[in-house]
Formats: C-alpha cells, sequence, structure tokens
C-alpha cells in the first residue's frame, strides 16, 4: 500500500550507506539507461554509489506511490541549455513530489518534498590536495575561513560548500553558477542564504538548513519558497531487505527539524 507523497511543507531525507557495485536485486530495479550507464562505471565505488543513490531514490518513490520501482521513468532537462543533464524529475506517474540526490565517500542522501524544490549536498570533511579551493567562496567567507584556526579550515569550508551546492541544485542550476557569487553564513551559524549575486538568483526566497550527517561528513539541504519541516529517514531499512530478496518498505524515522 502507498504510503503516500511527503505532506506540503516537510521533507524526508533517506539515507544510505553505499553497498555493493553489483547487487543483482538492486540492478533489477534500474531502467535499461541507468543499466548501461552503471556498466559503464570502471571504477567500483562510484558503481557502488550510482547503484545504491538510484536505487534508494526508486525505492522510495515506489513506496510513497504505490509504482513498482522498476516502472518509475524519470528525465532530466539542462536549466541552461535544455540538454538530458540536468536536474532530474520523477515523470511518471505523475506526482508533485521532487527530490534531489547526493553522495560522498560511504553514504547516500536523497531528500523528498511535494511542491517544493529541494537540494541537497552530502560531503567528506576533506579536501582533494594540499589547498583548499579558496575561489568556491566569496571575498566574506574567505576571510572567515582564514581566520578560523588551521586544524578546523577544512571543516569550516565544506560547511560553506555543502550550504552553497544545497542551493544550486535546488534551483537546478547547479555549478553553472559560480559559487563564489554566492554568500551564505558563517560556519557556526544558522544556515542563510546572505547575498546571491548576478542573473541566477531564484525568484522563490531560498531556505537553507545544515543536516545531522554521519560522523566525518557535513550536509546541508535548500529549499525554494516557504519553510520546511525536515524528517530523516534510515534507507539501509529499506534497501536490506531486497538484497536479501525480503522486499519491503520500512520507514525508520530519525529525527525532525525546522528548515528556514
Amino acid at each position: 500500500m502507498a504510503t503516500g507523497p511527503p505532506g506540503e511543507g516537510t521533507c524526508q531525507v533517506w539515507w544510505a550507506k553505499v553497498g555493493s557495485p553489483d547487487d543483482k536485486r538492486l540492478i533489477a530495479l534500474l531502467s535499461a539507461p541507468e543499466r548501461d550507464r552503471h556498466a559503464l562505471f570502471t571504477d567500483p565505488h562510484s558503481r557502488a554509489t550510482h547503484l545504491t543513490a538510484r536505487a534508494l531514490t526508486r525505492s522510495v518513490l515506489a513506496g510513497m506511490l504505490g509504482t513498482p520501482a522498476s516502472e518509475l521513468r524519470f528525465e532530466a532537462v539542462c536549466r541552461q541549455c535544455g540538454g538530458p543533464h540536468g536536474k532530474p524529475v520523477l515523470r511518471a506517474p505523475a506526482t508533485p513530489v521532487s527530490f534531489s540526490v547526493a553522495h560522498s565517500g560511504r553514504w547516500c542522501a536523497v531528500a523528498f518534498a511535494s511542491r517544493t524544490e529541494v537540494g541537497v549536498d552530502v560531503e567528506r570533511i576533506a579536501v582533494r590536495g594540499r589547498d583548499l579551493p579558496w575561489r568556491a567562496l566569496s571575498p566574506v567567507e574567505r576571510a572567515v575561513v582564514a581566520a578560523t584556526d588551521a586544524r578546523d579550515r577544512t571543516a569550516a569550508f565544506i560547511r560553506y560548500w555543502t550550504r552553497k551546492e544545497a542551493l544550486v541544485k535546488a534551483t537546478g542550476d547547479g555549478l553553472t553558477v559560480d559559487p563564489a557569487t554566492i554568500t551564505v553564513t558563517a560556519p557556526d551559524q544558522p544556515a542563510r542564504l546572505r547575498r546571491w549575486a548576478g542573473p541566477s538568483r531564484p525568484a522563490a526566497r531560498p531556505h537553507l538548513v545544515d543536516l545531522d550527517a554521519p560522523t566525518g561528513y557535513a550536509a546541508a539541504l535548500a529549499s525554494l519558497g516557504g519553510p520546511l519541516v525536515v524528517s530523516t529517514h534510515d534507507g539501509n531499512s529499506l534497501l536490506d531487505p531486497i538484497r536479501s530478496g525480503v522486499a519491503g518498505f520500512a520507514s525508520t524515522h530519525i529525527s525532525n527539524k525546522l528548515l528556514t
């Protein structure tokens, strides 16, 4: 029986650990194009991340809508050029549910809301190389990170980055927007948008919240329009029965947080 979409004014965030790269039962949930893309990944971790994120998205939506996961049809259209590489949306069955997918390291997160565009980002608290990518920060943000104790600079940068990434995922712009044109509140302050320079600023007011994330990770959620009450759910309790052959829909509720 379908559980129904999230209530208006709410958002469900589902977390799952990245599993096996070639789990046959999860692969069976994917569409033919998704299976083809999955097969193209030569790196096992990338293949596993892709599979976990797609399977989790399909499984949660299937439970909400009462439609078999393998029968859901998605489409991605770039907001800038109209190409098939933008933010994915569910085309069939028709639904008011929007969603956003993020993954980093060992974790995937998928956010779902009704009649509200959302963007979620999760990042491991680490950077590639020895230097921080300072160019992703606005001048105000660079000054804050530069004044932060050296031991905490990476975490401060990642906090900024997850907030910005969540915002541009909510709008559907992605990294076509220069992140340095966006300024958010300092890492030790509640998440808020302070300034969005340039023509891509959304017409609807963006809202931000930092999410509780696994140890060693940071995460943020953005929405366009009104504030949302966020509930966190255990995606492993949903995927593990599928992996073991005991399919079912489980919603293990963890916490609530108001997105303001």
